[in-house]
């Protein structure tokens, strides 16, 4: 089977139950017609570079899939019949591909964007931990060490060593 991805953009003013039965749909379409969903990946809305049938803003759906060339064909028929179907793009990505060794690499994708994202959040904590720390040393008046530095008063008051005289 190929592998194909179908970019495709729906009217924003949908509400979300009638976007995921259009999304259901073409999914539907895709398993019934003998192909295998391998992702669907919903980017929301987002602002269109022009207007496209009066509209400036569209949700975005990226569907990849397994199928045969003709699913493709029927896929974009319907997304072409679809009045609430602004633009649709679909691109051939493997001509031969296995399904499961395409959901694995995007399990590995995924987990390698989930690591690198607590990484950065790791260091936007430290980076505020840091601004925080560097904040409460201006603030301090010069010459004066910070308060975990200051020895404490001694109780009693030392005696020279010679003694007293």
């Amino acid at each position: 089977m190929r592998r194909y991805e179908t970019l495709f953009i729906i009217r924003p003013d949908l509400g979300e139950p009638q976007i995921k039965d259009i999304i259901k749909r073409f999914e539907g379409l895709v398993s019934s017609g003998g192909g295998e969903p391998i992702e669907t990946d919903e980017w929301g809305i987002r602002e269109l570079a022009y207007h496209i049938k009066g509209e400036r803003r569209g949700y975005y759906v990226r569907l990849d899939y397994a199928a045969e060339t003709a699913v493709m064909n029927e896929i974009e028929r319907n997304l072409k019949l679809q009045d609430t179907v602004l633009r649709y793009i679909s691109v051939l990505v493997d001509l031969e591909t296995d399904v499961a060794k395409a959901r694995e690499e995007i399990e590995t994708r995924k987990k390698r964007i989930a690591e690198a994202r607590a990484a950065a959040e790791a260091r936007m904590a430290a980076a505020a931990a840091q601004r925080a720390e560097n904040a409460a040393a201006a603030a301090r008046p010069e010459g004066l060490p910070p308060e975990e530095e200051i020895p404490d008063a001694p109780d009693e008051i030392a005696e020279p060593e010679g003694g007293r005289e």
